[in-house]
């Protein structure tokens, strides 16, 4: 069986992260992981953190820049033979809702529109190639807002950050709507949350499609560690 980490932030793109990315990729490779999804926070939190080094960037300039989390994870899992694949954490303007975006690659971030400025659900999963997967992250989280999932792919069912009891509650309303479940670590650094979440299965997984390809076939089973 393979395992996956589905929810990470790296200390290149979140003051919040404790841990550089090619550190991440060598502590989650001992711990038994096959491969990772970068989801570093994609709105305007990340410009508030690096005011000072992103004035003036062109828009290229400034992909590559939020990008640099996961160039640095990829770069040591060639290395060790360990998978990285781009991923977001999207949260639109004036609003507490983060959405997980799966099955895209790099190139994609560079092409798209400022996801955070879509402003609605409906419009990100219209902005995305047709195999990639918007997920709720931790919809039960204090703060965010509850509202029928249609347009989403599927929602968090095991955050590392919540409790038991949160973490029951959004798979009880997923499994109300018959949405499918995910589970991620969300994890910043330290020893909290390490290494807590992600699926097991026994596909392998190399590229954003085989991602979105074993999320669509519910060929995997969700780590949760509490």
């Amino acid at each position: 069986m393979n395992r996956y980490e589905l929810h990470i932030h790296t200390a290149e793109c979140d003051k919040a992260a404790a841990m550089p990315a090619a550190e991440l990729v060598r502590r989650y490779h001992e711990a038994g992981y096959a491969g990772m999804v970068v989801t570093d926070h994609y709105f305007d939190i990340f410009d508030e953190w690096f005011a000072d080094e992103l004035k003036g960037m062109s828009r290229k300039e400034y992909i590559h820049r939020w990008l640099k989390g996961y160039y640095a994870a990829r770069e040591e899992g060639e290395r060790l033979g360990f998978v990285v694949l781009p991923g977001a954490e999207v949260r639109f303007k004036d609003t507490k809702n983060d959405y997980l975006i799966y099955g895209v690659d790099e190139q994609f971030f560079y092409d798209s529109p400022p996801l955070s400025e879509l402003g609605s659900v409906e419009w990100l999963v219209n902005a995305l190639p047709k195999n990639a997967c918007v997920v709720q992250a931790h919809p039960f989280r204090n703060d965010m807002t509850v509202r029928v999932p249609t347009p989403l792919f599927g929602l968090e069912g095991f955050n590392g950050g919540n409790s038991r009891f949160r973490n029951q509650m959004a798979k009880t309303f997923a499994e109300h709507y018959g949405k499918p479940i995910t589970s991620g670590s969300d994890y910043h650094g330290g020893k909290h949350r390490f290494a807590v979440g992600g699926i097991e299965t026994p596909k392998l997984i190399k590229t954003p499609k085989d991602l979105t390809d074993v999320l669509r076939s519910g060929e995997y089973t969700l780590i949760e560690k509490y």
